[in-house]
């Protein structure tokens, strides 16, 4: 093959593969336009409020850390219970190098749904996540801080952190431990009157909101 024609086949593959994310962006761009129309929808019949990029201080408690990752949230009553509902994000890049030592940097974002419940009255503040390897490596070389409860089948699976390891027990009592242990809990904080847990993905159908969500009103008071 003519160089020209080498030439004029690459120009060409790079037009079809330029076109093919266009064409992806926009309809994604149009999916998420209909999926933000149907939250909008049924946020009006139901009585609850939309809010694009709410200023909340959700992101600090999330994966990732990020403050402005709040991106849509939806505000209203479930279970008897003020609660708000979130599209969460946020970026990691990781670096890989290949056999002729080049380098090549990729950016993933992960989404999650995050979901802060109204309590009754203010708690201490405490958070428990699943552990993770470096976590349980962490506890296997030092042993348990101080927020442990003193239940191995929890404080092996689980971390748990709070300004105040003493008030730990006065939130996290046995029922909650047990349900933890069982695998019957996500992850959660709670801070004054704000209990916050989350799951992976986006907010999906509108309609699922109160079966997917609404259990998760009932774990604190």
């Amino acid at each position: 093959m003519e160089p020209s024609a080498i030439v004029v086949s690459v120009v060409a593959c790079f037009g079809v593969a330029v076109a093919l994310i266009v064409v992806a962006a926009v309809v994604a761009a149009r999916r998420e336009r209909q999926r933000r129309e149907a939250l909008r929808l049924w946020a009006k019949r139901h009585g609850w409020q939309v809010v694009d990029r709410p200023q909340v201080e959700w992101g600090r408690r999330m994966p990732g850390r990020n403050r402005r990752g709040v991106s849509l949230a939806l505000f209203g009553t479930l279970g008897g219970r003020p609660v708000g509902i979130g599209d969460y994000s946020h970026t990691t890049t990781s670096t890989s190098t290949d056999a002729n030592g080049a380098s090549q940097t990729t950016s993933t974002t992960h989404h999650h749904v995050a979901v802060v419940v109204r309590l009754r009255m203010p708690r201490p503040t405490v958070a428990v996540h699943r552990r993770g390897g470096g976590s349980k490596l962490w506890r296997t070389l030092f042993g348990d801080k101080a927020t442990a409860v003193g239940y191995e089948a929890f404080d092996r699976a689980y971390r748990v952190n709070a300004p105040d390891p003493r008030l730990v027990r006065t939130v996290l009592g046995g029922p909650l431990v047990a349900e933890h242990v069982a695998g019957r809990l996500p992850d959660w904080s709670v801070e004054g009157d704000e209990l916050m847990t989350f799951v992976p993905g986006r907010i999906g159908a509108p309609d699922g909101i109160p079966a997917q969500f609404g259990p998760c009103c009932g774990s604190q008071s």
